[in-house]
């Protein structure tokens, strides 16, 4: 990922419109604004469109809808899927740096109230083999699958859920 893509994930609006691609798959602007109800429309478009001329996202499908062109957006997946692993450390520093910053956004609002909100940290070392760590991991994809696609609603809070996975240099003991 290039410094400048970086950067534009810095911004929190275009940060949720990736995950909520991600989250998706293909998703048209409209159906991204049903999700994020929170984002002015004339934002949402202009932020879809930054990150359309920056390559992080890419139209896939059009439409003709009552005489205007619908685009289908997904990401563009070799940007955040590398094999190289300088370019995978990249991604896993950018995505704690972005981590750090949600929190310190958090920190800086007045009535922040992190008992109510459900903030939480949780990091504790493992003692696994690799096949148990394997049926770690897809027992929390599983749980997060059953969650990820809730429509908004019925007092539904956007909440994100950050899994690392580090090794623990030194640990082996614990």
């Amino acid at each position: 990922m290039k410094q400048e893509e970086q950067k534009l994930l810095l911004n929190q609006v275009r940060h949720r419109i990736l995950q909520c691609v991600l989250r998706h798959g293909r998703i048209t602007a409209k159906e991204i604004g049903a999700e994020l109800t929170d984002i002015p429309r004339a934002s949402l478009y202009r932020q879809i469109s930054m990150l359309t001329e920056s390559g992080l996202l890419h139209k896939c499908e059009e439409r003709q809808v009552r005489g205007t062109l619908e685009h289908k957006y997904e990401l563009a997946k070799e940007l955040f899927i590398s094999e190289d692993s300088k370019q995978t450390e990249l991604n896993i520093q950018f995505t704690l740096l972005s981590l750090a910053q949600d929190f310190s956004d958090y920190y800086a609002e007045p009535a922040k109230d992190p008992e109510k909100d459900m903030v939480r940290l949780i990091s504790t070392p493992l003692l696994v083999n690799d096949e148990e760590f394997r049926q770690y991991i897809s027992g929390i994809n599983e749980l997060t699958q059953r969650y990820m696609n809730k429509s908004p609603g019925e007092n539904r809070k956007s909440r994100k859920i950050t899994f690392v996975a580090s090794p623990a240099a030194g640990k082996e003991g614990l």
